[in-house]
């Protein structure tokens, strides 16, 4: 027979040259398509589910499987964070440190200290707008490209690992994928304290804001960050545990930091150029 989308001959149920499947009338009928549909959501839950176990539980290890081949049994590291990203800002109900209210940039340091008041008011007069009107304009940008702008930190991270791991002379995308997995563990991991830890204690507490709660929550986090790094980065890229250990210490550290340029970064893009 000749493969419907190539044309290559073949007897194989599969085409030797694009992997088409055999074509036979019968799998257009009704039971045939339901098959095919319910074994398309079975492949993709058995794949989501075993990479969201594998990156909790074997850090690293998705990284190190996508670099050496071994790639049916799981997600790719993009797919897999796009994925993540969405159900991330799904269930996070617009609470989430990636995603500000005007408000927080015009009335709390450090924002302030960029000059995020001067630059709203200059913006209101070039607008025409009042300061209502842009909030709710402002606030709905920053909803909406927050889930795309978060993207950049794949690129940005894979680039400090190839910096900090250029001597193991890896190819660039394998620390792409390791910064995907990175990030994905890390909104996971936001998910989690939020709904386990920030929403009970304000339900405990009935406390609008606790400085010293989102100080402890901080410090939690970036534990929590370093250690995940620590072992990812040993098992991935195999190095003497002090240089494991030392790198996990400077992402946890400056995790917080890389955060309040993402938000900055993200303030002056919806001012100027959205």
């Amino acid at each position: 027979m000749n493969c419907k989308s190539c044309g290559n001959t073949h007897q194989e149920n599969f085409c030797p040259n694009c992997g088409e499947k055999k074509f036979h009338p019968g799998q257009l009928s009704l039971k045939h398509f339901v098959e095919e549909t319910f074994e398309g959501f079975i492949h993709f839950d058995s794949k989501f589910f075993y990479t969201l176990k594998t990156l909790i539980t074997k850090p690293g290890q998705l990284s190190l499987d996508y670099a050496e081949g071994r790639r049916i049994r799981s997600m790719r590291p993009v797919q897999f964070f796009l994925i993540i990203n969405l159900l991330f800002f799904f269930l996070i109900m617009g609470h989430n440190l990636y995603s500000l209210s005007l408000d927080n940039y015009i009335s709390y340091r450090p924002f302030t200290n960029y000059n995020t008041r001067q630059i709203i008011k200059e913006k209101l007069a070039e607008s025409k707008t009042t300061t209502n009107e842009y909030k709710h304009l402002f606030n709905e940008k920053i909803t909406t490209e927050s889930k795309e702008f978060i993207f950049l930190f794949i690129p940005f991270y894979g680039f400090i690992f190839y910096l900090l791991f250029f001597w193991k002379q890896k190819y660039f995308t394998t620390h792409l994928s390791f910064a995907a997995h990175f990030i994905s563990f890390v909104l996971l991991w936001n998910l989690v304290s939020f709904w386990l830890i920030t929403v009970p204690f304000y339900l405990i507490t009935k406390v609008s804001y606790s400085e010293d709660f989102d100080s402890l929550v901080s410090l939690l986090t970036a534990i929590i960050i370093a250690t995940y790094v620590a072992i990812a980065i040993r098992r991935f890229y195999k190095p003497h545990t002090f240089v494991a250990v030392l790198v996990a210490l400077g992402i946890g550290a400056t995790y917080f930091s890389f955060i309040q340029y993402y938000r900055m970064a993200l303030f002056f893009k919806i001012v100027y150029w959205s």
